[in-house]
């Protein structure tokens, strides 16, 4: 009997292994002041090798784009359009998708710069996908949450 509960217990750890969720993408997020009332939001990926996240600007028929989606909030606005940039930035022809596309290695920094009528919250959605030179995951989505004083 004891050797049967060992062997169960192997078989459901053993299993348990294989199914674990593969996260390459870790999401850190914050505001930076610019100037009174002015803000920098500011999105920082660090990205697991040999895994990469792709930029904001993919032409359709490619792979997820990184976006941004605000909730909105009528004491904060957008100002210009999101910056991107990354230690590792590449712009290449890729295999799978026969298109040229911008990607980053290691990290990304997304940036969008707010103004903010007084201390509030900035909340919403980023949705990004990440892929190796195999293997695309599936999209994910996160909710963030970042607090203007």
């Amino acid at each position: 009997m004891r050797h049967l509960v060992i062997l169960i217990t192997a078989i459901l750890l053993s299993t348990a292994s294989y199914a674990q969720i593969m996260k390459p993408v870790h999401w850190s997020w914050q505001a930076q002041k610019v100037k009174e009332g002015e803000y920098k939001l500011v999105f920082t990926a660090l990205i697991d090798k040999p895994w990469h996240t792709y930029g904001i600007n993919i032409p359709d028929g490619g792979p997820v784009r990184t976006s941004f989606t605000y909730d909105k909030n009528a004491d904060v606005q957008t100002v210009g359009k999101m910056t991107e940039a990354g230690p590792k930035m590449k712009d290449a022809m890729d295999d799978v998708f026969q298109i040229k596309l911008r990607y980053f290695e290691e990290k990304a920094v997304f940036e969008q710069t707010v103004k903010a009528k007084k201390g509030t919250k900035v909340t919403g959605t980023l949705e990004f996908m990440a892929c190796d030179d195999k293997s695309c995951l599936a999209p994910e989505r996160k909710k963030f949450e970042i607090t203007i004083p």
